[in-house]
């Protein structure tokens, strides 16, 4: 199945945002329903239109199958970035979505971003799971 990148960024986009507000609230807070329904929404689309099946990886998997590269920038710095390219779709797109505004490189974005932005859906979904359960 072709990746529809609008509709996939579109959702994506939808599903950082709730996340950021869920965030703010404690599971069982009332004013968290608007976001689960959002998010429960998103998840509903996601089986019924799924984006290849990067999407069903273990963030272990995922973090196994992402090298680190070293990278010398044009002015003779070192770094570690991820390529790319080396980013499955559906989570190339969701680091995106949840990095927007960091800084990074045409080729790819600073490793730790990615290790951190790794981190941040783990949390997120475990908060997500405490909301539901609630």
């Amino acid at each position: 199945m072709a990746v529809d990148l609008k509709s996939l960024w579109q959702r994506e986009r939808a599903r950082r945002a709730a996340l950021w507000d869920l965030e703010e609230l404690r599971p069982g807070d009332d004013r968290a329903k608007p976001h689960l329904s959002i998010l429960d929404e998103i998840d509903r689309q996601d089986l019924e239109q799924p984006h290849e099946e990067a999407q069903f990886m273990t963030i272990e998997e995922l973090r196994d199958s992402v090298p680190e590269t070293q990278f010398e920038s044009s002015d003779g710095h070192h770094f570690v970035i991820v390529l790319d390219q080396h980013i499955p779709e559906i989570w190339r797109t969701r680091f995106e979505a949840a990095n927007a505004l960091a800084e990074r490189f045409s080729e790819g974005s600073y490793a730790h971003d990615w290790r951190r932005f790794l981190r941040g859906w783990i949390r997120d979904m475990e908060h997500l799971a405490a909301h539901r359960l609630s």
